[in-house]
This record gives C-alpha cells, structure tokens and sequence, in this order.
C-alpha cells in the first residue's frame, strides 16, 4: 500500500498496520510460572504442535542456562502469548543475566556456552527464541524498562494495549 500525496498519511499507516491476533492475557504485565506458561499458552491448544515445540525449546533453553548457574528475569511477548496458530517463534528479553552463585568455579568453557546461549542468531536458530538480552546500569534501568513495556505491551496498531 502506497500513498500519493497529499492523501493524508495517517490514513496509510493505519491500513498498513499488522493485524494482532487476540491477547491471551489481558492488558499489563503478568508474573507466572513456566507450568502456568504452559496451562495459558500449550494447553488450550492441544492439535497445535508448533507451540508445544516452541514451549518444549523454551524449557531446553532455560533448564541449560540454569545447568550452568545463570540466573535473570525472563519478560515473554509476541504471537505466542496470543490465539494465532502455529506461532512463529517465542520473544524474549533477559534482564541482568548473572550467575546465581558468585562463588562458583565458572570455567571458561561455562562461559562460552552461556555467551552461546544468549547469542541473538544462535537463540533463534536453535530455540526459535527472538531473544534481546538487557544488562542496564542502574542509571539507565527506568529508560530500558519503560522502552521494553512501550513496545511489548501494545499491538501492532500501536494503541492497544495488550498482555
């Protein structure tokens, strides 16, 4: 879709806006369990085998991060936590990734395989994750919080708010 001046923008962008497929939450952010995750997400879908997939590689991924002693808060969004069928992928943002216990022997081959797994292409190629990690200084944590609830917590339209 194009416009031909002086037809008014707005017009366009509004026709030319993804459609959302409807929230399985409602608007704002949620604090839930992965077996929760599971019961929204999985469950009410059982002929969908793409989410149990996604949801199964999201468990993968999060029991390895754990394995080697990594810790954080995991904010989930995207056409997962929607109706839409067969989602595409799962997206994700990692804040403050850190390993639960300072003391540890962290070796140097741990350290590799957590840069792995936090890697943005190797996420996605592996896990199906559209994964953003955040590590903000404490300065910048309310500007970085409020970027991520901005664009998460709205549809497509850029107005709706969503879960």
């Amino acid at each position: 879709m194009y416009c031909r001046l002086p037809e008014p923008i707005d017009d366009c962008v509004r026709i030319m806006a993804k459609p959302d497929f409807p929230s399985l939450l409602h608007p704002g952010i949620h604090s839930i369990t992965l077996k929760e995750l599971h019961i929204l997400a999985v469950a009410p879908f059982p002929e969908d085998v793409r989410r149990a997939d996604l949801y199964g590689k999201l468990i993968t991924w999060l029991g390895a991060l754990q394995a080697l002693g990594v810790g954080g808060t995991l904010w989930l969004d995207g056409s997962f936590l929607t109706a839409k069928p067969s989602p595409g992928d799962i997206d994700c943002v990692l804040w403050n990734p850190h390993w639960a216990n300072e003391g540890a022997n962290i070796t140097a081959a741990m350290q590799q395989q957590v840069e792995h797994l936090l890697d943005k292409s190797a996420a996605e190629q592996l896990f199906d994750l559209d994964l953003y990690v955040e590590l903000p200084t404490s300065d910048m944590l309310f500007h970085r919080e409020v970027y991520w609830r901005g664009l998460l917590g709205f549809g497509h339209d850029r107005v709706t708010a969503k879960g």
